[in-house]
């Protein structure tokens, strides 16, 4: 509401001009502010060019949204707001192409390597240990990370379309929109579901229940033998599956509300994900718009360092299904070309997206003592809202992020320039991103000098903006490109942004694939979502500490898999080779143990015994069949008997119970080997259902227990020839083994491939029976009730007096730029948003069209 306090300084009085003349309005308040009196970005466009000739400054368009009231862009214009004056001209901005970029940032040989630059491991610093993700032409992290450094566009474009135009004429746009390739297919049986409850749950939450899978796994840990606590935050956008159910509901009175609630809901993502998993640390769904899945990234480090968990989950989903394309809307953020271009000039709106993805974390020290694979350590992170310093409520504040970043480098313990790249939010909106970086550049001034600049980049270009999984989508980038030492190219950027002042920072767009070593010092990255209604988040990110070096080995190694159907086991068994066969860096042993103890245990399983890589790779590709071991006896609970020698070493007995062996009968050897002996005691202990026998000695004797009348296909005996092989035999029966004994070299949990997941395809689509929804409003002869009609459609209203006002019904001017564009696509008149200002009431409004229609009828004539 404005308060109508009139112009008092020279300036205040010149802009008081200005506004009125651009927003055609009689008078204005000094503490009005500009985009709640009939101003939008195209006006204050006008708004800037007259400053520039009537006061010869030229300030630039994210200075004016900070400055949305007279009063206070009086003051900044004069020079005295707060964080300094407007400056003359808009600098143009860069990039760092070819050579130039690697000039720019490659040093020694020696530089950026990690070794030697990290003095101490602070309490406060994490460690994040494993990644998953399903994203547009991706269906892993190693994947997106290819498609990222070679520049790949994963959006899918359509033909053309076309929407009415002012005068009845066109106006085309591209359908757009990042797409999962088959997100409807899911592995129910993996996870217990039957066909109906897979059907019934939300596509975005088994994408997600997947990822996370996959995530644990990829950090070598399994749930189920994990001894802290884990927990998980998780984000999802609005269900579109919800539509989908209640209209199936109306011709399957089976289907509930309850189910729908169940299955749908974004509060039971988290919760889903901890009840199939068996996580029993803290479990919350996170929303923040499109900052939710790096809100939850935040607070799951938050989690780890206040003790509430040993390792977190965090991430989000956004998959929309039946899949929608972005429809251009006249007024809408929505990209008309379908090319997301950040920090461009031809930067022309968002392109949508789907994905999922999740992160496990843990803190630093313990991941380094346990010897888990780190891939980046997060220093710090912040978020923060910007409350009601911007230009309206769906509006980026600038104040927000400047906090939000200097908050997040604090907790980091880190100066802006020791960071080297920035992941922006970066959504290819033309005034979006020179607000961005404006704050950016507010946030790094601290002053000092800067060795090098800082590379700026937006994975948008590449997937689309994913919504709730658009934080987690440029965490992930971010992650690997600290890890890997490369920064992938921001997609679609060549001439810069006029309105963003690349010249008042350190920013430069990075635009081919760029080797990354800062000079003395490690790679470090910042890293922001914004959310719409002003959530901002920024997370610092640095290279993880060179591994501790250790001693070479040549022993053989067991690797054991297990998988839920034998088709998924064979499946794995050639995952894990050409893993082998692709990263000859890999360590067996690391290998190895990362299978033993990092995988959770399923019922058909494989192992092998291997003496070095070539050989791995020779037993896992069909080689040696005879030395690859499959069995479905998997059972947990078994009985256990140990057939020795009366002499035998008390020893070699100690250490087959230290391998997780928990006897129940230890008998004579002799009892079996002699015919003669008294039979009761091995009679008495065949008479126990699945009991397995290791037998320390004589091979014979596995042979005779299978002779004896008692013996059945349930029982199992194992001869202790090769005690790995014995290993694995048993471990093949469902015995439960520790792992640790049994190594004799200190091992790493390394990333291996994930389960391959069955998939099968689970999708209800709405059936006949479906009632049809209300149709659009149509244009015809009756202009008042065609008004009328977008008047409660667009304020979801029953209906409306034809005086009542747009604005007293709760209209806001982004409802109104959304109703004046869908107005011409129904009637052949074009007009400024302003125009609602003007005539807020039905009628008011349509005397406003039909005058613009007898104009265009008359110009016809």
């Amino acid at each position: 509401m404005s308060t109508r306090q009139p112009p008092v300084t020279p300036t205040e009085r010149i802009l008081a001009e200005i506004w009125c003349d651009v927003l055609e309005l009689d008078e204005v308040g000094v503490l009005d502010n500009f985009f709640e009196v009939g101003g939008y970005s195209m006006l204050m466009q006008l708004v800037r060019a007259q400053i520039a000739e009537r006061t010869g400054v030229r300030p630039t368009l994210p200075e004016l949204f900070i400055h949305s009231t007279i009063r206070s862009c009086a003051a900044f214009l004069d020079g005295s707001a707060k964080g300094g004056s407007a400056k003359g001209g808009s600098a143009a901005g860069g990039s760092i192409p070819g050579e130039s970029a690697r000039a720019a940032v490659a040093t020694s040989a020696t530089a950026g390597s990690g070794a030697g630059l990290r003095d101490t491991v602070r309490d406060t610093d994490i460690a994040v240990i494993g990644l998953a993700c399903r994203f547009p032409d991706a269906a892993d992290a190693d994947q997106f990370w290819d498609n990222l450094v070679s520049g790949v566009d994963s959006i899918s474009r359509f033909p053309p379309k076309s929407i009415p135009g002012p005068g009845g004429g066109k106006r085309e746009y591209v359908p757009a929109r990042g797409l999962l390739r088959e997100p409807e297919w899911f592995d129910a049986g993996y996870f217990g579901y039957t066909p109906r409850e897979a059907l019934l749950t939300d596509p975005q939450h088994r994408v997600l229940l997947e990822c996370a899978v996959e995530a644990i796994e990829g950090a070598g840990y399994d749930p189920d033998r994990f001894p802290g606590l884990i927990g998980i935050y998780a984000g999802c956008s609005l269900s579109s599956y919800t539509e989908t159910l209640r209209a199936r509901q109306q011709e399957d009175q089976s289907i509930t509300t309850w189910d729908i609630l169940m299955g749908t809901t974004s509060d039971y993502l988290a919760s889903r994900i901890a009840y199939k998993l068996g996580l029993r640390g803290p479990t919350a769904n996170v929303q923040a718009a499109c900052a939710t899945s790096l809100y939850a990234v935040h607070f799951a480090a938050r989690a780890l360092l206040a003790g509430e968990c040993d390792l977190a989950l965090a991430g989000g989903s956004s998959v929309r299904l039946p899949a929608e394309l972005d429809n251009y809307r006249v007024g809408g953020i929505t990209s008309p070309s379908g090319i997301c271009s950040p920090f461009d000039t031809a930067a022309d709106g968002v392109v949508g997206g789907q994905g999922s993805g999740i992160a496990v974390l843990k803190r630093l020290s313990e991941a380094i003592a346990d010897g888990d694979h780190i891939h980046a350590v997060l220093r710090g992170s912040a978020v923060n809202n910007d409350g009601r310093d911007r230009a309206g409520f769906t509006a980026p504040g600038v104040r927000g992020q400047v906090e939000v970043v200097r908050a997040a480098q604090s907790a980091a313990g880190v100066t802006p320039a020791s960071i080297t790249y920035i992941e922006a939010h970066g959504t290819g909106t033309r005034v979006g991103d020179p607000i961005e970086v404006a704050g950016l550049n507010q946030a790094f001034d601290d002053g000092k000098p800067r060795e090098e600049p800082c590379l700026l980049g937006s994975v948008k270009g590449n997937i689309g903006h994913l919504d709730a999984a658009a934080g987690i989508a440029g965490f992930i980038k971010t992650v690997l490109a600290v890890e890997r030492g490369t920064l992938p190219p921001s997609l679609h950027y060549s001439v810069p942004n006029p309105d963003i002042d690349f010249a008042a920072g350190p920013f430069v767009v990075v635009t081919e694939p760029t080797p990354w070593a800062p000079v003395g010092q490690p790679r470090r990255a910042g890293l922001t979502a914004r959310g719409l209604g002003g959530n901002n988040a920024h997370i610092v990110l640095e290279q993880p500490p060179a591994p501790l070096p250790r001693a070479e080995t040549e022993d053989h190694q067991l690797l054991v898999l297990s998988a839920h159907t034998p088709a998924a086991l064979d499946e794995l068994t050639a995952r894990i080779a050409g893993r082998l066969a692709e990263r000859p860096d890999l360590e067996l042993r690391d290998v190895a143990w990362t299978l033993q103890v990092g995988r959770r245990l399923h019922g058909y399983r494989r192992f092998a015994v291997v003496r070095d890589r070539e050989d791995a790779l020779r037993v896992l590709g069909g080689g040696a069949p005879e030395r690859l071991v499959t069995g479905d006896h998997a059972r947990d609970g078994r009985a256990v008997a140990l057939l020795a020698p009366r002499t035998a070493d008390a020893e070699v007995l100690r250490h087959w119970q230290a391998l997780g062996l928990d006897p129940d009968l230890t008998l004579d050897l002799d009892l079996v080997l002699d015919p003669d002996r008294d039979e009761a005691a091995l009679g008495s202990a065949l008479d126990t259902p699945g009991r397995v026998f290791l037998v320390l000695g004589d091979p014979g004797a596995a042979a005779r227990l299978r002779e004896h009348p008692r013996w059945t296909p349930e029982h199992i005996a194992v001869t202790v020839t090769d005690p790995l092989a014995a290993l694995g035999e048993l471990w093949l029966a469902g015995l439960p083994v520790d792992w640790a004994a049994a190594r004799t070299e200190p091992a790493r949990r390394v990333p291996l491939p994930g389960y391959p997941f069955q998939r099968q395809p689970y999708l209800l689509e709405a059936g006949p029976a479906v009632q049809p929804s209300p149709s659009a409003p149509e244009a015809g002869p009756n202009t008042e009730r065609t008004v009328s009609m977008l008047f409660t459609e667009m304020l979801g209203l029953p209906e409306v007096d034809r005086e009542d006002s747009f604005f007293d019904l709760g209209g806001d001017s982004l409802v109104a730029n959304e109703l004046v564009g869908r107005l011409e696509q129904l009637l052949p008149v074009r007009l400024e948003v302003r125009a609602m200002y003007d005539a807020p009431s039905v009628r008011e409004f349509t005397a406003l069209v039909e005058e613009q229609l007898r104009g265009a009828a008359v110009r016809n004539d």
